[in-house]
């Protein structure tokens, strides 16, 4: 389970492509939005509202959502933290499943405690969400047998509130720190004199720890109830079959006779500007936002469905101008970038946010305010428009595609928003036709025209988050507000738009051959040997109708450097990625692809140099050529390299006081056990380690040799329209089949044996790691046991640890094996806790491990594990990110091709005698490197 707090704090702009021309008839914008065809709404004599919509994707399952329109804003002084309390409490017991009789059923089949099974609490809403099997009807019915027992069959028993409240404290715990110490002093000041600034849903652990049991069974008897509620049921089966559960399942649920009214809270507005300046001793950097608040837009006209557009484009346009300020020397922000959003119910908001070096928090305000001040004067340019017209329409074309192949999961979220905060449910074909005919109307006047709208001089907050290390340093209040006036009397100058060329490639190479292929028709995969000795591996499917996703590899990696380039070849990559191919600096890429579906990135592991991506039909042959450049081209840009490299230092020079940051850093230092090879970057002194020259040098070498690589394609591909561009792209980039590199055993391995203690922070909170590790031949029956023992050790772990002792929030255990750089295993077990539990879980967690070792898993905790993996097995064989990652897996580990074939039979195989041996082989106490950490103390 987990809260939510607030929306995102921006408003991402998502990749479209070129949009049509088609002419349409003017459209009426005062009529409403419909909601999406295929959904049926309706509502029972109780009050109750349901959503339904058929979906074949993925086979033989429904989601199901029960909305709750109860919040923590709801909550009376008594009550703060009641309504999250009372999310928990479905899981402990209801009418019809006892206390760990849901979750353990649940399990059963096929269902994951958390990662499935799972609900939220905010402001105002808490939402439970359920997949269930379809298939099976005695399954289908306990699905929503569960949901109606939510809705109105908690039990609230007295021990498992007792038992509960210690779980709602750790998760408190895990919480706390310098953002949640932050926030609770800026939360206030932007929430301005409303009752979302006393409710966060998480509440008071005074509260929590002592409140009387009818507290809360008021609470519930209060708001849930069929007047408040909708069911949203999506997914493989007939909607008038759902309906009749819905009907038959929460028909008889009824309000009860005084239910207090469901109040509308407000966010009050304010003429003045406020400003809020937090510093904390843990805080990793200086970051600053202003927040231009608005209430609420209304969602249901397609005139509001249009505003909300034109606040997307603006954001996307102001951000994208901002993304090149931040690439410049001296520039008065790490990173920054803008949107429109909505936080609460009551109010939205445009923000301008940014990262900013100590000694630029003037310098960044001033920027972020004078940016928008230059589009109020001067406006954006029509080829800033056009590009991210663009990419709208691409976002919008690829999803009508994709509307049949959509899985359940992504459609479900639709109707939950639309049912609490009324947002726009439109479905994909109204949306693509709508923006077929609105978006080419869209003027640059129209936009330009929001600057004023979104930008004011009222209803406005600032916010600066510092370290308390430069507290001395900031501005005053006093001094941020004087800045806007500053502004006011600066001489601007309009943005100038780079000219750019319209390809990536004027002049193509000359193309390879196909000098060999085959074709594996147990898996239906085609094998390609291009004539420079680069193998390719395609599959095509139908699993989506316009996706593609590849990826490249070929062995060597950083292994392949000593000691004195170990710093510059991990970063090789990264300096590519910083510094542009060709002509194309990472800004002109991002200019020249506006509206294409292509995504690729390179990258230099430890062992081997990897390139991969996605892209849509008829993007194939641009991705392609990017990914010859990536080859062939990599740019060198001392001045971005110098940005990058002087943003870097200052964000880890600011990292080094936040406890979790040192953590890790120790945690690294134990794990490499002394071996540079393992070292990551954790300082800026080492960041001088780095070499750009070197590491350009050492990217052409490892991206140099296309005969070291082997690719793999799968999606919807057309192969006679696929081998052209093979041979053209791929088939022309340089080789040497005579000399093919492999990867060098570095001597990588962590410590075995051994106990640590590391203490850092300030806050009551431990965290455990026990960590298994070693060399053994790899077998992919051990292989199997190691990772269903990790599985089943989680099971057991949540229901000792989190139900019986009440100890921890969260634990998991997972396991797997390797073979670079020689055959090996790792399992490991982590929680955190009070540093008072520390020994007292620990032991529990290996009184679980010896409960295995010593008579193995039950069956029915391993049927659990089989169930849930056949359900994802099911549903993997129909992604093409599975089986690209399976087929090269089958060559990383030189397995047969119908590996992929024998999942099903190897989940039936696994054993308890398995499980058992897997456990007494591994986890024993020369193979384990257990770290703890505690907060620092006194000294």
């Amino acid at each position: 389970m987990k809260m939510k707090t607030n929306k995102s704090l921006f408003l991402s702009l998502i990749a479209f492509s070129v949009y049509s021309s088609v002419a349409f008839a003017q459209q009426d914008l005062s009529q409403e939005v419909p909601l999406d065809t295929r959904v049926r709404v309706g509502a029972l004599d109780n009050g109750l509202v349901y959503y339904i919509q058929q979906n074949p994707k993925p086979e033989n399952k429904v989601e199901l959502r029960l909305a709750v329109n109860v919040g923590s804003v709801l909550e009376t002084e008594d009550q703060l933290g009641l309504a999250h309390f009372t999310e928990h409490m479905a899981f402990n017991g209801t009418r019809n499943f006892e206390k760990n009789e849901l979750i353990s059923y649940l399990q059963s089949i096929g269902v994951s405690f958390g990662r499935d099974l799972n609900a939220y609490t905010g402001f105002y809403e808490t939402v439970y969400m359920l997949p269930i099997p379809s298939d099976d009807e005695e399954k289908l019915r306990s699905g929503f047998l569960v949901m109606s027992d939510w809705a109105g069959g908690i039990m609230m028993k007295d021990e498992d509130i007792d038992g509960e409240r210690s779980i709602i404290v750790e998760e408190w715990r895990t919480g706390q720190g310098y953002s949640q110490r932050m926030r609770d002093q800026y939360l206030p000041i932007l929430l301005h004199d409303s009752q979302y600034a006393d409710r966060l849903p998480i509440g008071k652990m005074e509260v929590i720890e002592n409140f009387k049991y009818e507290t809360i069974r008021k609470f519930y008897k209060d708001w849930y109830r069929p007047d408040n509620m909708a069911v949203i049921a999506v997914g493989d089966e007939d909607p008038d079959k759902l309906e009749t559960l819905i009907k038959e399942y929460f028909g008889s649920l009824e309000n009860p006779k005084k239910a207090p009214n469901r109040k509308h809270f407000e966010v009050p507005e304010h003429k003045e500007t406020f400003v809020s300046i937090v510093t904390d001793q843990e805080a990793p950097g200086i970051q600053i936002q202003l927040f231009y608040k608005h209430k609420a837009l209304p969602t249901k006209t397609k005139a509001d469905y249009k505003n909300f557009l034109l606040r997307t484009l603006y954001g996307g346009m102001m951000t994208q101008r901002l993304d090149e300020i931040r690439q410049k020397p001296d520039a008065p922000f790490i990173f920054a970038g803008t949107g429109y959003g909505n936080f609460v119910r009551d109010m939205d908001y445009f923000s301008a946010s940014g990262v900013v070096a100590p000694g630029k928090v003037e310098a960044g305000i001033e920027s972020l305010i004078l940016e928008n001040e230059r589009v109020a004067q001067f406006g954006f340019t029509q080829a800033e428009l056009d590009r991210v017209k663009r990419s709208v329409m691409n976002t919008a074309e690829r999803a009508y595609k994709e509307m049949d192949k959509v899985e359940s999961r992504a459609v479900v979220s639709r109707y939950v928003n639309h049912y609490l905060s009324g947002r726009f449910a439109e479905g994909e074909a109204w949306k693509y036709e709508f923006y077929q005919e609105i978006i080419p109307q869209i003027t640059l006047e129209e936009v330009n025209k929001l600057a004023k709208e979104l930008v004011r001089d009222e209803n406005r907050v600032i916010i600066v988050m510092a370290p308390d290390t430069d507290k001395e340093e900031l501005p005053s209040e006093v001094r941020i507000l004087a800045i806007f006036d500053a502004v006011n009397e600066m001489e601007l100058s309009p943005y100038e738009e780079k000219l750019l060329a319209e390809k990536l490639m004027e002049d193509l190479p000359a193309p390879g051959k196909i000098a060999q292929e085959e074709h594996i028709e147990s898996i239906d995969v085609h094998e390609i040997t291009l004539s420079n000795g680069l193998k390719v591996f395609v599959k095509s499917t139908d699993f989506k109708n316009d996706e593609i996703v590849f990826s490249g590899s070929g062995k060597g990696g950083v292994s392949l450097y000593g000691d004195e380039d170990h710093y510059t070849a991990s970063y090789a990559g990264v300096l590519v990625n910083v510094m542009g191919i060709g002509d194309f600096s990472p800004t002109d890429l991002r200019k020249i692809l506006a509206g294409k579906s292509v995504s690729v990135t390179p990258n230099i592991g430890t062992y081997s140099q990897n390139i991969s991506g996605s892209t849509s039909l008829k993007d194939l042959e641009t991705t392609l050529q990017l990914v010859h450049l990536y080859f062939t081209a990599p740019r060198i840009d001392r001045e971005l390299y110098e940005v990058f490299i002087n943003n870097q230092k200052t964000q880890l020079a600011s990292a080094q006081v936040n406890p979790d940051y040192q953590f890790s850093m120790k945690l690294n230092k134990i794990v490499a056990n002394g071996n540079l090879r393992a070292m990551g970057i954790f300082g800026p002194e080492d960041l001088d380690k780095i070499d750009m020259d070197r590491g350009i040098e050492i990217y052409a070498e490892r991206f140099g040799n296309a005969a070291n690589f082997e690719f793999f394609f799968t999606g919807n591909i057309d192969l006679e329209i696929f081998k052209p561009l093979l041979e053209q792209y791929l088939g022309s980039l340089p080789s040497d089949p005579e000399n093919l590199d492999d990867f060098r055993d570095m001597g990588i391995r962590a410590p075995r044996g051994i106990s640590e203690t590391i203490e850092v922070g300030t806050d009551e909170k431990s965290q455990v790691i026990l960590y298994f590790s070693g060399e053994t031949a790899y077998d992919r029956k051990k292989a199997a046991d190691i990772s269903y023992l990790g599985e089943i050790l989680t099971i057991k772990l949540i229901e000792n640890l989190r139900e019986e002792i009440g100890g921890v929030y969260g634990v998991g255990a997972n396991g797997s094996m390797g073979i670079q750089p020689v055959g090996n295993f790792s399992f490991s077990i982590a929680f955190p806790c009070s540093p008072d539990m520390v020994d007292r879980l620990t032991a529990a967690a290996w009184d679980e491990v010896r409960k295995i070792q010593e008579n193995g898993p039950s069956e029915e905790d391993l049927n659990k594990v089989k169930e849930n993996r056949r359900i994802a097995l099911e549903e993997n064989l129909k992604r093409n990110n599975y089986w690209n990652a399976q087929l090269s897996a089958i060559r990383t580990y030189k397995l047969p091709w119908e590996a992929v074939l024998e999942a099903k039979a190897s989940i039936e195989a696994v054993t308890v005698e398995r499980i058992q041996e897997a456990a007494k082989e591994f986890l024993v106490k020369e193979n384990l490197l257990e770290v703890k950490k505690f907060p620092l103390r006194a000294q």
